[in-house]
């Protein structure tokens, strides 16, 4: 059962998905308390986005519906019982994989009637048919499983009333969240979890998992995707997707050259991000942003020397390292994250937004 699915274009759904590369560490021990009939009746899934939460989280309730959480002996005996795998040929997988499962539900962003889109939060309404689903009998011996995918993008009422299955779980059910922002959780919603952590994938198990997808790009782009993406594989094909390697290079050809920034550049740039059906390019640039943000912060902080993506980036890196310390860029990282946050909520102006950051980094460089 599933609300609503949203499809990736680049790449087959999660629960489509059969492999799991680069977090066996995790799988292994969620399979160990699975075989010992140990799984926690709520999970929380933490991590970046696009680097196999809901692939695990799927592939947990595969092998939990298989009686994997019952402590039975697997239904696979040939099989690494080291894993959470359930064949493709499987029954189960074909039901989950097709969303006909009448013991799985997939609780997900919905979409708006009257435009036609996805909506940008989960509402009210949706997680009221997770309510319903939980107080349904299980059709078979493995308890119901609920995936809520992101658990970060419920809005208040919608996370209240998680809360309440949370605090009192149905003996017959488990939960499984998501959540690639975890700090826009409610922390009574965390506390009521047992929290596993997914970390980005090291570059070689960035490049198996990209070279399998479909768009994947030539060898020579997988060191600045990998870099870029920061080890997601989902985010590295939105930014072959979105000609994201292109418009780094513009963003920070902005922020390097000449003695001050040039607004009029800033300006063109932002009037062709806030055009209308150019969200998802708008959204790229701001995750790029950070991203660059990122890399100055861990350089300033740490000392490393950072690979120079496009000419001219390291010295720029030093240079701005050496005119403010390092909670100034620190703090302009955590309020241009906030305010793109709020520019999906809430809609906020796209243009401004984005001027604001370069604003704010010229009063940080030369005010």
């Amino acid at each position: 059962m599933s609300n609503k699915a949203v499809q990736t274009e680049n790449f087959p759904h999660p629960r489509e998905v059969s492999e799991l590369i680069g977090h066996e560490t995790l799988e292994r021990k969620l399979a160990e308390l699975c075989n010992l009939g140990r799984v926690p009746p709520a999970i929380l899934i933490l991590g970046p986005k696009g680097i196999g939460k809901a692939t695990l989280a799927y592939r947990l309730a595969r092998y939990v519906l298989t009686a994997g959480a019952t402590g039975v002996m697997s239904m696979f005996p040939d099989q690494d019982r080291d894993s959470l795998y359930v064949p493709l040929k499987d029954e189960v997988f074909s039901r989950v994989a097709s969303q006909v499962h009448p013991d799985l539900f997939a609780l997900e962003k919905g979409t708006n009637l009257r435009t036609g889109l996805e909506r940008n939060e989960i509402t009210i309404d949706e997680a009221r048919e997770l309510q319903k689903f939980l107080k349904l009998t299980p059709a078979g011996f493995a308890p119901k499983i609920a995936i809520i995918d992101a658990a970060d993008e419920m809005n208040l009422n919608a996370a209240n009333s998680i809360l309440k299955s949370l605090e009192e779980p149905p003996g017959d059910a488990m939960l499984i969240l998501i959540s690639h922002a975890p700090r826009r959780l409610l922390p009574t919603i965390r506390s009521r979890c047992q929290n596993f952590t997914l970390r980005p994938l090291s570059r070689q198990n960035f490049g198996v998992v990209v070279h399998g997808m479909k768009g994947a790009p030539e060898e020579s782009k997988l060191d600045i995707l990998w870099e870029l993406s920061q080890g997601s594989p989902g985010r590295a094909l939105a930014i072959l997707r979105y000609d994201g390697l292109k418009l780094y290079t513009q963003l920070v050809q902005i922020l390097i050259t000449g003695p001050t920034i040039d607004f009029s550049v800033v300006h063109a740039l932002a009037d062709t991000l806030s055009k209308k059906g150019s969200e998802h390019r708008f959204a790229m640039a701001m995750e790029l942003l950070l991203v660059w943000l990122k890399r100055l912060i861990t350089n300033s902080a740490y000392g490393t020397s950072l690979s120079c993506l496009i000419e001219g980036e390291e010295q720029a890196l030093r240079r701005f390292h050496g005119a403010r310390r390092l909670d100034h860029w620190a703090e302009l990282w955590e309020n241009l994250n906030q305010r793109f946050y709020r520019a999906e909520k809430v809609h906020l102006d796209r243009k401004q937004v984005f001027i604001s950051f370069f604003s704010a980094v010229s009063d940080l460089l030369y005010g």
